[in-house]
């Protein structure tokens, strides 16, 4: 026989939580990645957002309370330092530091989207995502239309649709239903792996380069 598995809906003292989730991963993450992007590599923005994990179990140690297990913290120390090596660019500049500074900005804001999601994980994960994705991609389209940099091109609008479906809608739902079971540093830890992976779909498919930094974090 079929069982079936009833979630439980949002309530009001949800949006306590879920409204600063929304705005940080929906939103302001998204914003700061895209401005991040424009002056990053895609393979170098991709390791660097392994810092989302580091985030996300810091905040989740220090302001949740969550239970510090050492073997994470060695992994997150190491991840930390490979980040600071890929960042390096041989000199400091504005101009060479700024774009990473970007990313770095938006794997906080998904770190307490993350922390912040956790605590309303025991809700139901499709409605999480539904809303999420509903109201953030509403607030993002209206500041595209705003400053005029939509296109409304077949492809590009399926593409959009695509990637959107699968990484915030599908990945939503599996990472929520992964925050109940195991924490938000657990997650985070899990979740890091995620970045490399980008990166090398950007050396395979975009045709980025190999460099020194990006084979040092691999």
């Amino acid at each position: 026989l079929k069982r079936e598995v009833s979630e439980t809906a949002l309530t009001a003292g949800d949006w306590l939580w879920f409204a600063p989730a929304i705005f940080c991963g929906g939103i302001l993450g998204p914003f700061l990645l895209l401005v991040g992007l424009q002056l990053t590599s895609a393979s170098a923005a991709s390791l660097l957002l392994v810092l989302e994990g580091v985030f996300s179990a810091l905040i989740a140690w220090i302001a949740f309370r969550e239970h510090f297990h050492i073997r994470i913290g060695t992994g997150m120390a190491a991840i930390t330092l490979g980040a600071a090596v890929l960042a390096w660019q041989g000199e400091f500049s504005l101009e060479t530091a700024y774009g990473p500074a970007l990313i770095v900005l938006a794997c906080l804001s998904w770190a307490a989207d993350n922390n912040f999601t956790r605590k309303v994980a025991l809700s139901n994960p499709v409605q999480i995502a539904m809303i999420k994705g509903l109201v953030a991609g509403s607030v993002n389209l209206a500041l595209c239309l705003l400053v005029g940099v939509v296109s409304f091109e077949p492809i590009l609008v399926a593409a959009g649709a695509l990637i959107g479906f699968l990484s915030y809608g599908v990945g939503l739902v599996i990472f929520v239903y992964a925050l109940r079971a195991i924490g938000s540093a657990r997650t985070a830890a899990y979740y890091s792996v995620a970045p490399f992976i980008g990166a090398l779909v950007a050396v395979v498919l975009l045709g980025e380069p190999v460099t020194s930094q990006l084979a040092i974090a691999a």
